[in-house]
């Protein structure tokens, strides 16, 4: 079985150094919905990836941005479920020898030094997590 993808279509706004920044658009679940314009849930965004071409590609193009569908779980790993692991057995810990509200002051504070670790380790991450862009 080959490999899941995930994918986006956007348009190139840069491209430099074998980078090429690409705009994409990230809609809600509801934003093709007709009543969108009357309701207030419906969201739409625009981000800024930087991929790596996987052909000549210019300003302007319309392009799609892949990346293995693995690597978006190993990043919701880091960022979401590590996260909870942390504060959790820190607050479980924390609550036998602190009163409740320290014990919830220690699980948040612990997120602090985690966050920057992980910030400290971008460029590494920069490596492991790759967007390919490929002409539409």
């Amino acid at each position: 079985m080959a490999n899941a993808r995930v994918s986006h279509e956007g348009t190139v706004i840069n491209v430099a150094d074998g980078k090429v920044s690409v705009k994409i658009e990230v809609k809600s679940a509801c934003s093709a919905c007709h009543a969108r314009s009357m309701c207030s849930v419906s969201e739409l965004s625009e981000k800024v990836i930087e991929a790596q071409p996987a052909e000549s590609v210019s300003v302007g193009d319309s392009v799609v941005v892949e990346m293995e569908e693995k690597f978006g779980l190993k990043a919701v790993f880091y960022v979401f479920f590590i996260p909870f692991i942390l504060m959790a057995s820190t607050l479980f810990v924390s609550a036998n020898f602190v009163s409740e509200a320290f014990a919830a002051l220690f699980s948040l504070l612990i997120l602090a030094p985690y966050y920057l670790l992980l910030a400290f380790l971008k460029p590494y991450f920069a490596k492991q997590f790759v967007f390919v862009c490929r002409k539409i």
